[in-house]
């Protein structure tokens, strides 16, 4: 029969008497993930759009009228609104509404069956999303309203009121909590 061999641990019954190596933790392990100097620690952090949000977004930068309205159609979208440079993500880009006027912020999460527009028939306010939001599936956001920088805005969620920074609001216009 031949022996065990020893091969760094390979057979955990060959060491059992021994002392462990205390052996310093991987530089992996132990850095922790800081933000570029000047950028922010965004707790939603982008991930690569779709190829159906990829399309939607290029149609809507760059304006282009019968595809593009094709395209919303069969997606359920009604956006006319501008993208320009920002970073937007849509992981299911299907029956989100954005008003033209309405100001998106640069790492902005926004899920499915989105509505970001106006509250009253007749007057044009759109609402302003600050940076790094995550909008919640089927969350509406209405009125000429500002929802601060890092806020989240949960699942059905109907928003009216200004949002605070870092705030998180559940069903109609609450606040259940708010970073400091």
């Amino acid at each position: 029969m031949k022996p065990a061999m020893n091969s760094g641990g390979a057979h955990a019954s060959m060491n059992a008497g021994k002392a462990p190596t205390a052996e310093p933790p991987s530089e992996a392990v132990t850095s922790e993930k800081t933000s570029p100097p000047g950028a922010s620690a965004n707790p939603h952090p982008m991930n690569p759009n779709p190829l159906s949000a990829r399309l939607l977004i290029f149609f809507c930068r760059h304006h282009v009228p019968v595809l593009g309205k094709l395209y919303r159609l069969l997606l359920n979208c009604d956006i006319y609104y501008d993208f320009g440079e920002r970073r937007v993500e849509m992981p299911h880009p299907y029956g989100i509404i954005i008003h033209s006027k309405s100001r998106i912020g640069d790492r902005v999460v926004i899920m499915q069956q989105v509505t970001i527009g106006t509250r009253d028939r007749g007057v044009d306010e759109a609402p302003e999303i600050g940076d790094d939001v995550y909008v919640g599936a089927g969350a509406k956001v209405l009125g000429g309203i500002r929802v601060g920088r890092g806020a989240i805005i949960g699942a059905n969620a109907v928003v009216t009121r200004n949002v605070p920074a870092g705030a998180t609001v559940v069903g109609a216009n609450r606040i259940v909590g708010q970073a400091l």
